[in-house]
């Protein structure tokens, strides 16, 4: 049987499919970001069903499609003319409606997504369920749409349903590709029948519209290497699928020439085996960094449906900071390094609180260090627009960033296990090694998407599992600042 999700990947890669209908063992476990989207998915869908309230929902029943296929006929018999998730089975592929609407002139057909744009797969989904919907006896069909959040809408009051959707119509489109979606579907069924594996080369398809599941069965051993083609700085991801699939996959076998300065840098780094320093643009960052130094970063969380007055579908909500305060040079005698964190009440809008919080603690005068400045700068602007009072004081924030990835990506220092990324977790272990206190392995929460699920998994739990949470978020916080102090205090004892 053919699900909607399954040809979606199957429309992505027909060898995908196949290992994951076989039962093959996936060998890339989806991260967090991918299971938040199932949820935001599933959330944005109940709130949809408010569109057209006083619907009958076909429950979902495991294993038994064609239970749910006979209420959903049984619905439709009744007399009811509005069906979430109506199932139907044709020509063995299995669907769910996530909403149909009765018209004089046929029934309405919606797909509800949890994304903010009309993307390209979606249109590909319309497509199938038109084309499934069509082959059913004695139904007779209208208009398709998707629908769905649009990021411009801010919550004031009650959710307002009609205007935190956007419906975009797709009948036209639809019609014109139900004969392309077929012969795929054809294609799709024939390859699911053949007991040997697709054979099907890597290419952009591996990783769009999402990850592979199966990524590292398909791809070279060699992509974890640093001298592999996969790490050369920006390259475009399609330009390294060329470079493998003419056997140009490691440093030693591409030319140098058309490389930008940090590429060459790089394979020159790699090369030589040797760190690349260059002092002069390590003091010019150096020299921008006034005393007291404030090591700064936030945590934010964004939510599909809104939850607060002016907050906007996907609209990063800072709720946790931590800030590691360094007086002066570390051989000066008033030397000393202060740490301040917060973590907002999960239960409550967390902006008025955090802004208070960090204009109490971050000293009013000196450098605020970030790394990747402007995420963090983003947010205070965020912050001010919801909080016009202490608006001045926040933004005047912005005034004092500097960005510790600048000495980095800007030619000053790069160590081979960089692999072409200039992120702190690339950074930290290469410039300051052997140090488990700067080991984010050792967490158990230990990177932004981990921290924001557990944030927002506090809602629906006791204070003892919520204070065993915030023990870990604390824990990777105080790690992001401490380890900023680490780096610019390395890079310090170099220009020494």
């Amino acid at each position: 049987m053919l699900s909607k999700s399954k040809f979606i990947i199957g429309q992505q890669c027909q060898k995908y499919l196949w290992l994951k209908d076989k039962g093959i063992q996936i060998t890339n476990i989806p991260d967090e970001s991918a299971k938040e989207r199932l949820r935001a998915g599933n959330e944005v869908g109940e709130e949809a069903k408010n569109l057209f309230p006083g619907g009958i929902n076909i429950e979902y029943h495991k294993k038994d499609f064609n239970k749910m296929c006979e209420i959903t006929k049984e619905a439709i018999r009744s007399g009811n003319s509005t069906i979430y998730e109506a199932s139907f089975f044709e020509e063995g592929v299995f669907i769910r409606v996530d909403i149909m609407q009765k018209t004089p002139n046929g029934w309405n057909i919606y797909e509800v997504k949890s994304s903010s744009r009309l993307r390209s797969y979606h249109k590909e989904d319309a497509t199938l369920q038109w084309s499934v919907l069509s082959k059913v006896k004695n139904l007779k069909l209208n208009e398709v749409f998707v629908i769905t959040l649009n990021n411009e809408y801010s919550k004031e009051g009650k959710i307002i349903p009609e205007e935190l959707f956007t419906f975009h119509p797709l009948t036209k489109f639809v019609s014109e590709n139900l004969n392309k979606t077929n012969s795929q579907l054809h294609d799709i069924k024939n390859s699911l029948l053949n007991d040997k594996e697709p054979d099907i080369s890597i290419g952009k398809h591996c990783k769009k519209p999402h990850q592979c599941e199966y990524f590292n069965r398909c791809w070279p051993e060699s992509i974890t290497e640093n001298n592999s083609i996969m790490n050369l700085y920006r390259l475009n991801f399609d330009k390294k699928v060329e470079f493998i699939k003419k056997g140009k996959d490691v440093f030693e076998r591409i030319p140098s020439e058309g490389l930008s300065d940090t590429q060459q840098m790089q394979l020159h780094a790699y090369q030589n085996n040797k760190i690349i320093i260059r002092k002069p643009k390590i003091k010019e960052f150096i020299d921008k960094v006034e005393y007291p130094i404030s090591y700064f970063d936030f945590e934010t969380f964004t939510d599909s449906i809104p939850l607060y007055d002016g907050q906007r579908p996907h609209m990063q909500m800072p709720f946790q900071y931590s800030l590691h305060v360094q007086t002066a040079e570390e051989s000066a005698k008033d030397f000393r390094i202060d740490h301040y964190e917060f973590i907002a009440d999960v239960d409550k809008d967390p902006r008025r609180a955090i802004a208070e919080s960090m204009l109490q603690n971050i000293p009013k005068i000196g450098s605020i260090v970030a790394y990747n400045q402007s995420f963090e700068k983003n947010c205070i602007n965020s912050l001010a627009n919801h909080c016009p009072d202490i608006s001045e004081e926040l933004l005047a924030l912005n005034d004092r960033f500097v960005d510790l990835i600048e000495p980095f990506r800007g030619g000053g220092y790069y160590h081979t296990d960089f692999k072409g990324s200039f992120s702190i977790k690339k950074v930290l272990p290469a410039i300051c090694p052997n140090d488990e206190r700067l080991d984010y392995k050792k967490l158990d929460i230990n990177n932004g998407a981990s921290a924001s699920t557990a944030y927002k998994s506090m809602r629906n739990m006791r204070n003892d599992a919520r204070l065993n949470i915030e023990k870990k978020l604390y824990k990777y916080c105080w790690l992001d600042t401490y380890a900023m102090y680490a780096i610019y205090s390395k890079l310090l004892k170099l220009l020494d």
